[in-house]
């Protein structure tokens, strides 16, 4: 056939429309691939004839990837042509330039691996439940993790009776099934990917991800240990490792998409997309093949991104489909905190890490707060605080701003003047971390504690400080409410995103044995893999009899609203989604809510909007509908 003829077929099939350049204006070039594009063609539209309409162009041109699902291609040209002659071309749907995106840039907590916060978290979702009383593992589920590869040697991945994980290209019986590197250690995401069969990650974020979905460190024999044992939220699910980052840089999309459909091939359950960056609009190359896979029955996690200072409008990209699970991050709601009474009421502190065991004081211990002379309490920075006071033998209570001095000087100024130990008033609020002294007692206690302890003092200035040697759990300052860094929606098409949090600051999962087996990290891309190992617990119980996008509402119709910190107000939806994930809840539920959210956006006409209610259950309900206030964007 000749190349009119070819060009005449595909303009018949096209009605002649154009298809569309999507310019992704918002990101910075740096961002951008020069040259680069991702292509998707008109349904039915073969591979072979949309080369030949290029070629027939006389468009130079190199294709990078090929897809099935997406129906589509990568390719680069040059520079005397752009997205939109490409996007002029018969048979063509939309085109998009090259996205990279970097290694989610994740924070490093300040949280020791032992301390009480980080180790306490199934409590919040119901999996602590899910796993002691109906004994839900993740088994027979796959989940594919497209990121920077898996520590697949890592002793938390082995399976049972084994001491270490491993690959099953290099071993039998592998919790880490199927993978594939698509681009190589030295890939930065200028350079061109060279590929290999070794998902092994070099960077870490990866394997604290698949940590997060189903590690299992709690019995680990062989070194190095976990500072403290814990499990992830699916122990037992079967891995796709799909490396698509070298050991630093960014990743093109173009290679992101074909980790998604080699997940697909692969037959996953789910896939995890920690990934963070985009445009905030849904008609990205993610996003579309993102939703074409749920159609087709996967399930779909991918993070909201860690934007939540930079204001509204900051959801990554790869969650903005209809159908996507985009996640939000909530921070941990309790702790097993080392405890002390005063005034007949017990307050949780967190020892210093230089001290690092509970304080034990005389029974007849007082307290001293110290005061500026405008009366606000003192930092304790300066020593001459204490000149004229008397603190021999007393703890100190002092104010934790950390602007001015570290709180190895404060202990050191309180321990000069006498005291028998300090707490510190944590500002604004929560536990913070201390660094401290090993020869002097040091605790942080909460904001709104500080406050409590000043009047009981002002009021009795003699009552004695009670040290518990048990721990307890507490309620956390500031904790079950969404992570100040969880990035804000809308998507910028005024949609509702993000969809759903969990539990993803202060996160204890694996770490790359190189790099001492063991992290704590703080991000959406912790949250996203707990909410990709709560989809793997509610398809175990369902026995796989459960479809991508109702997995997707039966959590958001689950979900449990949080309340701003210190506030009866509610978080904004914008903010948290439909809530916290509660899986317990979504295993159980015998009601189903659709659509499981309603979009407003910014039209000024009447809309009607159709809304279902199916009970599943053997048993007549009776439903309320009612409307809960929120916060717009706070």
């Amino acid at each position: 056939m000749k190349i009119t003829a070819i060009l005449s077929a595909l303009a018949a099939a096209t009605l002649v429309s154009a298809g569309k350049f999507h310019d992704v204006g918002s990101l910075k070039d740096s961002n951008i691939l020069p040259g680069g594009f991702i292509i998707e063609y008109q349904d039915g539209i073969k591979h072979s004839d949309a080369h030949n309409a290029l070629n027939s162009r006389k468009i130079d041109y190199k294709v990078r990837n090929e897809y099935s699902v997406f129906n589509g291609a990568a390719i680069t040209v040059n520079s005397k042509h752009d997205g939109k002659d490409i996007a002029q071309l018969p048979g063509v749907k939309n085109v998009w330039p090259i996205t990279l995106y970097s290694i989610p840039k994740v924070t490093k907590s300040t949280k020791k691996p032992t301390d009480p916060e980080v180790t306490s978290l199934h409590h919040m979702t119901g999996v602590d439940v899910v796993h002691k009383k109906y004994k839900l593992t993740g088994k027979g589920v796959k989940v594919g993790v497209i990121d920077t590869g898996i520590d697949y040697k890592h002793p938390a991945f082995a399976a049972a009776g084994a001491d270490a994980g491993c690959f099953a290209r290099y071993g039998k019986s592998c919790r880490i099934a199927h993978g594939w590197d698509f681009v190589g250690d030295d890939y930065t995401g200028a350079n061109t990917p060279i590929a290999d069969a070794d998902p092994m990650d070099c960077a870490g974020h990866g394997s604290h991800v698949a940590g997060i979905i189903g590690g299992n460190a709690l019995n680990i024999k062989v070194t190095p240990k976990p500072p403290t044992p814990f499990v992830g939220v699916a122990p037992e699910v079967t891995f796709g490792a799909y490396r698509v980052f070298g050991c630093n840089g960014s990743s093109g999309d173009d290679v992101i998409l074909a980790a998604m459909e080699l997940a697909f091939n692969d037959g996953m359950d789910i896939i995890n997309m920690s990934l963070g960056g985009g445009s905030s609009y849904k008609y990205n190359p993610t996003a579309v093949l993102a939703d074409k896979l749920i159609a087709r029955g996967m399930a779909l996690a991918a993070a909201a991104g860690n934007d939540g200072s930079q204001g509204a409008w900051m959801v990554s990209d790869s969650g903005l489909g209809d159908l996507a699970s985009s996640v939000a991050s909530f921070d941990n709601a309790y702790g097993f905190y080392s405890s002390f009474t005063y005034g007949g009421v017990a307050h949780p502190y967190a020892p210093s890490s230089a001290w690092n065991k509970p304080i034990d004081l005389p029974a007849n211990a007082t307290l001293v707060p110290i005061f500026e002379k405008s009366g606000a309490l003192s930092d304790g920075c300066d020593p001459a605080i204490y000149t004229g006071l008397d603190v021999k033998g007393k703890v100190v209570l002092a104010l934790g701003d950390v602007t001015r001095c570290k709180s190895g000087g404060r202990g050191a100024n309180a321990l000069a003047a006498g005291a028998a130990g300090l707490l510190i008033q944590t500002t604004p609020i929560g536990i913070a971390a201390l660094g401290g002294n090993p020869d002097f007692p040091m605790g942080s206690i909460e904001n709104k504690a500080g406050d409590d302890l000043i009047a009981v003092y002002k009021k009795t200035p003699t009552a004695p400080l009670a040290w518990s040697k048990a721990g307890s759990n507490f309620l956390v300052e500031g904790g079950g409410a969404p992570s100040d860094f969880s990035s804000f929606g809308l998507d910028g098409e005024l949609r509702s995103k993000p969809d759903i949090a969990a539990p993803g600051g202060n996160i204890l999962s694996t770490y790359p044995l190189a790099h001492g087996g063991y992290a704590v990290l703080s991000g959406t891309s912790m949250a996203t893999p707990y909410v990709a190992g709560s989809h793997a617990l509610y398809m175990q119980a369902k026995k796989a009899k459960a479809h991508g996008d109702d997995i997707r509402k039966v959590f958001k119709n689950t979900a449990t609203i949080s309340t701003n910190s210190g506030s009866k107000t509610m978080t904004s939806a914008t903010k948290q989604g439909s809530g916290l994930i509660n899986v317990l809840n979504a295993i159980l539920t015998t009601t189903s809510i659709s659509p499981d959210h309603l979009d407003l956006l910014d039209s000024g006409a009447e809309k009607t909007v159709k809304i279902q209610l199916k009970n599943t259950g053997k048993q007549t309900e009776t439903y309320t509908f009612s409307h809960i206030p929120a916060d717009g964007l706070n």
